[in-house]
């Protein structure tokens, strides 16, 4: 079974190396695809689907900054002082590169658990260091291994649905209430799912991915100089400091502006708890934690300006993909394809077809909770008609939505940053990961809702 896996993915991955482009080009392909079926399947006219997708590429922005301060607060946080040894202690415990790729994969999905950014951004570097240290090593497959665990654990604490539905005065809340994270994140329908592919089935998959011992490449020159380069503070000799200098590198601003963040936090959090954590909040907790643990704003703004550098992916697609947003919900073929699948749903079914919804739109707009935002009115109607729980309805949408980031690689961009590859080079391992994971889900599901 270990070899015929073993030819799969390296069969898949040669296919891929070939002929997966880069993925901005993958979302150009989506806006044309999108505008002919809008005018094919929907009746729409040249001049309108390019109106719907023009007029709505700015409707993200708001969204969009919350989504780059998420990755960019994970990033600042991953690279400070106690961040960085945490993760070079962790990544001298993999011994080989089989054990680096089972490792890495279940980290990376325990820290996207409890915040996404951290789980992308720690993932990767936690990879970055073990590549320092292991020079045999499967690379492609170890970011693979990264990327995978981190989709698996994108359904957690910090998830947008997650922090969506339970935020006052959501879209949804006269229909369902809000929701805390206990009846999502936390449920035993998301958690029991997890634990058996976090801790068996990925694991299980990574080990028979892998090649063996004698077939395992040595890592390029390339990759090891990337690999080499640090994130650097320049340090100023103390005689020729400035006054300049010496407030850069004065921690007492660091402290005061992050004692004014967090005694409201603290307010914040004693009137609402954590399980009522909403998507503001939980950046402002991250970057009062960035500001504190950097110490002086030097090295703050300096983590800063780099985590950044991994988000343009983010700042640069989003107005592409609220277009395409704004052309699927205006044009009618977000809710037809919705539709057209929920009437297939029975009560027993639903999850799955729910599932699907997600999986698919996300593929055309994976804007996290912005497909949400479009068919959760759909989906919610659907299912609380078919007497559907609506943490069930969330839970399985945001399953789908999440896991088929796995297989678009918009998602990939920050991580493949770091680590110095090409979607084209995990996209292979990729495929059998969705698979893996949406099987063991969806079996689930059809025995667990919350």
């Amino acid at each position: 079974m270990r070899k015929f896996i073993q030819k799969i993915s390296r069969s898949l991955g040669f296919g891929m190396e070939k002929y997966v482009p880069e993925s901005f080009l993958f979302a150009v392909a989506l806006v044309i695809i999108v505008f002919a079926l809008g005018i094919i399947v929907a009746g729409q006219g040249p001049m309108e689907m390019a109106t719907y997708f023009s007029e709505n590429m700015w409707n993200f922005l708001a969204f969009s900054m919350q989504m780059v301060m998420i990755l960019v607060t994970g990033f600042v946080i991953a690279t400070t002082p106690l961040g960085k040894k945490f993760f070079s202690t962790l990544a001298r415990i993999p011994k080989n590169s089989v054990q680096a790729v089972i490792f890495v994969t279940v980290v990376a999905a325990c820290l996207a658990f409890v915040h996404w950014g951290v789980g992308l951004v720690g993932g990767a570097l936690l990879a970055r260091e073990i590549g320092r240290n292991m020079k045999k090593l499967e690379f492609k497959l170890l970011i693979a291994a990264t990327f995978i665990g981190y989709s698996l654990g994108q359904v957690g604490l910090s998830a947008s649905e997650v922090l969506l539905v339970n935020t006052p005065g959501h879209f949804l809340e006269e229909t369902i209430g809000l929701i805390p994270p206990g009846a999502t994140a936390l449920s035993m329908m998301a958690l029991v799912p997890m634990a058996i592919c976090g801790f068996i089935v990925l694991p299980l998959l990574m080990w028979s991915m892998h090649p063996d011992d004698e077939d395992t490449p040595y890592l390029s020159d390339e990759t090891v100089a990337h690999l080499a380069q640090e994130i650097e503070v320049e340090e100023v000799s103390s005689d020729k400091k400035t006054f300049a200098d010496k407030i850069e590198d004065c921690p007492v601003f660091n402290i005061l502006l992050a004692l004014i963040m967090g005694v409201y936090l603290v307010k914040w959090l004693s009137l609402h708890g954590f399980t009522g954590m909403t998507m503001n909040m939980f950046n402002l907790m991250m970057l009062t934690l960035g500001i504190l643990m950097h110490w002086t704003p030097k090295r703050f703004y300096t983590a800063f300006a780099e985590g950044t550098k991994i988000s343009w992916g983010i700042v640069l697609q989003f107005p592409i993909y609220a277009g395409i947003q704004g052309m699927m919900a205006q044009s009618g073929l977000a809710s037809m394809f919705a539709l057209g699948l929920i009437q297939l749903a029975t009560p027993f079914t639903f999850p799955l077809w729910n599932y699907l919804v997600g999986a698919i739109v996300n593929l055309f707009i994976p804007s996290s909770g912005g497909i949400f935002i479009i068919l959760g009115p759909i989906v919610t109607k659907a299912g609380l008609a078919l007497g559907v729980s609506a943490p069930t309805i969330v839970e399985s949408f945001m399953f789908g939505e999440a896991f088929s980031n796995i297989i678009q690689p918009f998602w990939a961009i920050p991580l493949l940053a770091i680590a110095g590859l090409k979607i084209r080079d995990i996209f292979g391992y990729c495929i059998l990961g969705f698979l893996a994971i949406t099987i063991v889900f969806c079996a689930s599901m059809m025995f667990i809702t919350a």
